[in-house]
């Protein structure tokens, strides 16, 4: 309008209002350079990294998927075992066997890692067969990321198990932990979705790391090799410790 510029916008929408303010800086700033006849100072140049590779939302749910099964696992299968076992009398009676504390842990992980491990090659063989779905699938890595899930899923079944003594209670203790964490980890969305508060709670909950190791052996996750190795290096050590301890705290409760 004449010498104006007047720029129109629709305030009633909460959801584009940053992006709409952004546009009409950036407006501005082209407007008043054209008319000062002003050179831009920094020009800025993009350039496409062809070897990353797109998260797409069907990569994003399918890899959730992966991550709650392995959740479902080593969570609800831990908290069975010990807190059923321990009400049927099992964990007593098996102080008069042969079978060592060390063993029948052992055994406890070894079955929650394969099924872990077919419950993913399930997944990823439908995804493929009816979503035509493809990965960049790096084996070594995606067992890596899958143990280290596991073993943390795994801790978090038994802390449960030691805190609540009868299994109706363990289990939904453990159904409400579980919603919570498919929620609040990047699962099935991204965390910076998540009000502040909230981002600094999943910082505390081993979902979030253990789907980012998944997403990163599959191709999808892009961020350096050493971000993965630490984080895959601290939930296997630290998960393996703590398991054997907690599982120790659970058996010798029953002596």
């Amino acid at each position: 309008e004449k010498e104006r510029i007047i720029f129109i916008r629709n305030t009633t929408d909460e959801y584009y209002q940053s992006l709409l303010d952004s546009w009409e800086i950036s407006l501005k700033n082209k407007v008043t350079r054209l008319l000062n006849g002003l050179n831009p100072v920094i020009m800025v140049k993009k350039e496409v990294l062809k070897a990353a590779r797109e998260l797409t939302s069907f990569d994003y749910t399918l890899t959730g998927v992966i991550a709650v099964s392995l959740l479902s696992i080593g969570l609800f299968g831990t908290v069975d075992v010990f807190s059923r076992y321990r009400e049927r009398g099992f964990l007593k009676r098996l102080k008069a066997t042969p079978v060592g504390n060390f063993s029948f842990v052992f055994g406890l992980i070894s079955a929650r890692m394969f099924y872990g491990i077919l419950s993913t090659a399930l997944i990823m063989l439908l995804g493929t067969l009816i979503f035509k779905a493809s990965y960049e699938l790096n084996v070594f890595l995606f067992l890596i990321s899958v143990v280290s899930s596991v073993l943390s899923f795994i801790v978090l079944g038994a802390l449960i198990s030691i805190l609540f003594k009868k299994s109706d209670v363990a289990t939904n203790v453990a159904v409400i932990l579980f919603t919570i964490m498919m929620f609040l980890t990047g699962v099935y969305f991204p965390v910076s979705f998540l009000p502040d508060y909230l981002r600094v709670v999943s910082l505390f909950l081993p979902v979030k790391y253990g789907v980012e190791l998944i997403r990163y052996s599959l191709g999808f996750e892009i961020f350096p090799f050493s971000r993965y190795l630490i984080t895959a290096v601290i939930m296997f050590l630290a998960g393996l410790m703590f398991v054997f301890y907690t599982a120790s705290l659970v058996l010798r409760k029953e002596d």
